[in-house]
């Protein structure tokens, strides 16, 4: 998809967990071996006592101040979450909205996995491109991973801190922006066992389990699909939207004016062996280190990467958004820093 007429992510935010767990206070705390912490490459984790939402108002007032956008100017709130939100049977979305006095939006619940944030750039994108009426959207991620209910140190690859992330998807830049050049999507769903592995379906949620560990499902998915590569897959598809986003932006690939690609905040190892190769199958671009005191922050990794990366960018500097999430589906995002 490319985004012609222009179009802005505007005032990105992160609000991470107000506590911290150092890596090594896993160790000591028998959460995680000392060989995996190494292997995982995390420093610390963010931890929070508020509820998801919570996190996610903070930070979408310091988008909306930041921006100098007055909630009544909202025509959408598209919120987006991996886990649970603090009730059984609700909408996140409308109490975001409410909470932030955004009494004319449209809320949207959005459920991709850890892809959420740009899903939800994704809708916001297609009905500002589509309705010349239509005004601006916010979106919102929140995550919280913390006990009883979930190990943030038990996948394979991956640990997970508590945080939210914000942004303004704006026809002008308002604020700290960047101009949207293009967005692709794709998905391998032969590969959606690896976050449900071999359980029966249940009647009530966390049936048979007291706390999630994704990974006995991925492990119970390795033995049932041998065949399954997910390295494979996972590289293969990377490289092509990474191609596809910069032919549907214009752009060369060694285009020195690319400032980094960025990827979701994943294990080391993961992105040494799989993330980073499948970028350098395309572009030559610096691939940052990011999310190592941060962890992966559930559907929000996009917009927290763009918001580190865009206070130190110029004028024009380009950068590409992986996302990466549970199903599995991938996107890359290519903007231009617009100040």
């Amino acid at each position: 998809m490319r985004c012609d007429p222009p179009l802005y992510l505007s005032a990105p935010a992160v609000r991470l967990g107000e506590g911290s767990e150092s890596a090594a206070e896993a160790v000591a705390a028998g959460l995680v071996t000392e060989e995996t912490a190494a292997r995982f490459g995390y420093r610390s984790l963010p931890l929070s006592v508020l509820a998801p939402v919570e996190l996610a108002v903070a930070c979408a007032t310091r988008t909306l101040e930041t921006a100098a956008v007055p909630p009544a100017e909202v025509e959408r709130v598209l919120h987006a979450w991996t886990h649970y939100q603090g009730h059984d049977f609700w909408s996140p979305a409308h109490y975001v909205a409410d909470q932030l006095g955004a009494d004319r939006a449209v809320p949207l619940g959005i459920q991709q996995m850890c892809n959420g944030a740009t899903a939800a750039v994704d809708v916001a994108v297609r009905e500002l491109l589509t309705d010349p009426a239509a005004g601006c959207a916010l979106v919102t991620t929140a995550d919280r991973f913390g006990p009883p209910g979930f190990d943030r140190w038990g996948d394979l690859g991956v640990a997970y801190g508590d945080g939210a992330t914000s942004v303004l998807v704006t026809r002008e830049p308002h604020g700290p922006a960047a101009r949207l050049l293009s967005s692709v999507t794709a998905a391998a769903p032969e590969l959606e066992g690896m976050h449900r592995g071999a359980e029966p379906f249940g009647a009530v949620p966390r049936s048979g389990t007291e706390r999630l560990r994704p990974r006995v499902a991925k492990r119970q998915f390795r033995a049932d699909r041998p065949s399954a590569d997910f390295g494979k897959t996972c590289r293969t598809v990377v490289s092509r939207l990474l191609d596809q986003a910069f032919g549907e932006a214009g752009i060369a690939p060694g285009d020195p004016r690319i400032a980094a690609v960025a990827l979701p905040r994943l294990a080391s190892h993961v992105l040494d062996e799989v993330y980073t190769p499948a970028v350098r199958d395309v572009c030559p671009a610096l691939v940052p280190e990011l999310g190592r005191t941060s962890g992966h922050l559930g559907a929000g990794d996009a917009l927290a990467n763009l918001a580190e990366l865009l206070p130190g960018a110029g004028r024009g500097d380009l950068f590409v958004l992986i996302g990466a999430g549970a199903g599995f589906t991938w996107s890359a995002t290519v903007v231009e820093a617009a100040a």
